[in-house]
């Protein structure tokens, strides 16, 4: 693979707001992820590249196993790490690597046999028993030095063969924690936990402050030295807990940085740069909660996996997230969900290749956002920015923009409409979106239709407007006239505000 330089993607966090920049440019993150175990060979994983492409995605997330990188200590395998990079640049995408090591839904499953065999060299998690549990300890840095060494060299090998940065961006570990337990009761947990006065400072919670405190540690190490090496942005993903009750290392894997343990977790870190939740609940209440929750002046907001389910309403919610939140990206899980017997059909079935229907409709908003991405990122988390979804019992929704008011009807054919509206000058919006017909009128008590000047259907190459063609209603007549997105996409309208 031949190498050319171009500067590092980078996350730039400016107050309450956070950008990320790739070959120095606004970059959103329309990710798809593929399934956990569909990256041990070409034959698996290669014909997926070319649908998520289609599908509008731009960024792929794959797992990468140490496991597979280092089959044997000291014996390093990136033969397949190539071929992700191959084929995500064949196919016009970008990469962003988890890395499946020490943990992986807090379990070991994806080390290497040395290593998820040997409980005693690497010291298993222990329950209050003193019974393994699934997951390795936190404080066993044995199994540090080893995951360490293993991720330095994956990260000398993406420097050595990726000078364009095809890999924007890793995650390191996968849900990390304890499962079983409430921490792990191994001797060396035992004394640092007496000696961290634990209980004196967190009572009732103090067993799951001691594994976040301990996870954060073990994590945010890992990612100082990957960062050393090749300084791209890195992140840990949530496995969530519940809003109220549940029990750490039964219901979520006790250490990670779930929604009451996240200014904890927070407060350990110095390289990673996000901590990301992973939502898998349907209800649009329950996820706006999670971003809200999980977006924070120190910690942007990123959707590291949704449910990519036929009722996952992962093409709605992405507008949540990008338009309503300033997510830097959105990313299901998984392509090819293997679990129809719970989901429904995958976006892309791993035998027929066949799209389920919520593929197109993740389709139809990937492609839409995807078309205006840098004027979307200039306007996240300001005034300008308008987002709006169709939730049962929706016919529209209105704006008070600077100088005029603008109304939208839903006409989505499945109730799905979803947008968003860009006021990028006093007389110009963008519409982003599908299934909307909107309108300009001024403000109270005027209320008077608004003559366009020009409506165009287009998208943005970088900064730049590229017109399609001119839209039906481009007319000073047409005041009055919604302009409507039957199909999914970009117009740009010009108001003639002095009429």
């Amino acid at each position: 693979m031949g190498v050319t330089m171009t500067p590092l993607p980078q996350l730039i966090k400016d107050g309450n707001r956070a950008r990320f920049l790739v070959n120095g440019r606004p970059f959103l993150i329309l990710g798809l992820q593929w399934d956990c175990d569909s990256c041990f060979t070409p034959e698996e994983m290669n014909p997926l590249f070319p649908h998520a492409a289609r599908m509008g995605a731009n960024t792929v997330t794959l797992p990468t196993y140490w496991r597979e990188i280092e089959p044997e200590p000291d014996h390093y395998d990136f033969r397949m790490l190539d071929e992700r990079i191959i084929q995500a640049r064949a196919n016009g995408l970008r990469v962003i690597p988890l890395w499946f090591a020490t943990w992986k839904n807090a379990c070991s499953f994806y080390a290497p046999d040395y290593i998820r065999l040997d409980d005693v060299t690497y010291q298993a998690a222990l329950d209050r028993n003193g019974k393994p549990t699934v997951s390795k300890c936190y404080n066993a840095e044995s199994t540090w030095q080893r995951d360490q060494a293993a991720l330095v060299k994956m990260m000398e090998h993406i420097k050595q063969v990726d000078g364009d940065h095809t890999v924007i961006m890793v995650q390191v570990e996968n849900e990390p924690g304890v499962l079983g337990s409430d921490r792990c009761y191994c001797p060396t947990c035992n004394k640092l936990f007496a000696e961290g006065e634990y209980e004196e400072i967190y009572g009732a919670n103090a067993a799951e402050a001691f594994s976040v405190i301990s996870t954060a540690h073990y994590i945010d190490r890992l990612a100082g030295e990957a960062k050393a090496v090749l300084p791209l942005p890195m992140y840990q993903n949530v496995w969530q807990a519940p809003w109220l009750g549940g029990i750490p290392g039964r219901e979520w894997p006790s250490g990670g940085a779930v929604q009451h343990m996240l200014d904890l977790y927070l407060s350990q870190i110095k390289n990673l740069d996000i901590i990301a939740p992973d939502v898998y609940r349907h209800g649009y209440q329950d996820f706006n909660r999670f971003c809200e929750t999980y977006r924070r002046p120190n910690n942007p907001l990123y959707i590291a996996e949704h449910s990519s389910s036929i009722t996952g309403r992962a093409e709605r919610n992405v507008f949540y997230a990008i338009g309503k939140h300033g997510a830097i990206g959105f990313d299901p899980w998984a392509i090819d969900s293997p679990f129809p017997e719970r989901d429904g059909p995958p976006l892309v079935d791993g035998a027929s290749y066949q799209w389920g229907p919520q593929a197109y409709w993740l389709q139809d908003s990937y492609l839409a956002i995807g078309r205006a991405i840098e004027p979307i990122v200039e306007a996240q988390d300001t005034e300008r920015i308008f987002t709006f979804v169709q939730e049962p019992g929706d016919s529209g929704a209105s704006w008070a923009a600077q100088g005029c008011d603008v109304h939208v009807s839903y006409v989505h054919r499945d109730n799905a409409a979803r947008g968003i509206i860009i006021q990028r000058a006093a007389n110009e919006f963008l519409i982003i979106g599908v299934g909307c017909a909107i309108t300009f009128r001024r403000p109270r008590p005027d209320s008077s239709p608004i003559p366009i000047v020009s409506a165009q259907w287009g998208r943005f190459e970088q900064d730049r407007w590229v017109l399609i063609h001119h839209m039906r209603r481009e007319r000073p007549e047409a005041a009055g006239w919604p302009i409507t997105h039957l199909e999914p996409g970009v117009s740009r309208v010009i108001l003639d505000l002095g009429s």
